[in-house]
């Protein structure tokens, strides 16, 4: 297991150098009233290419993290169920990459974002009238 966190790290650092030292566990939050409500930014099956309606909502999340001082901002990758289980871990970290490195070209510290990935966590999650597999399909961002 430690090798292949390590492995994980070594890639996000070849992909990212600016991002590197933020791969690890995200802080637990308290439950506090105070905390923000997390962003969800969706992606399409298999990609982790930002929507074009993504980015307002990475600037926003600057700026409730700038609002609140958040000390760290959690970039957690998640995938759906569909599809080989490698796959999804890659493809969860490569989404959580994606909204992190866009996160400091919106001007977020790259010190305080923590990059996480929690593949197929849920998996078919009921949202009533939503697709849940499209839920499924994103990177939590939540303010610490």
């Amino acid at each position: 297991m430690r090798v292949a966190a390590l492995f994980v790290a070594g890639a996000l650092v070849a992909a990212s150098p600016a991002l590197a030292q933020t791969v690890a566990t995200c802080p637990v939050g308290t439950g506090a009233a105070a905390e923000s409500q997390p962003v969800w930014i969706l992606f399409d099956l298999g990609s982790a290419k930002l929507r074009p309606n993504a980015k307002p909502a990475i600037a926003e999340a600057v700026r409730t993290a700038t609002a609140r001082q958040s000390v760290k901002v959690c970039v957690i990758g998640q995938t759906d169920k569909l599809g080989d289980k490698n796959y999804n871990a890659r493809l969860a970290r490569e989404r959580a990459q994606t909204v992190a490195t866009e996160l400091v070209h919106a001007g977020l510290s790259a010190s305080k974002v923590v990059i996480a990935s929690n593949p197929e966590a849920f998996g078919n999650l009921s949202f009533g009238e939503r697709n849940a597999q499209e839920e499924d399909r994103r990177v939590t961002i939540v303010f610490r």
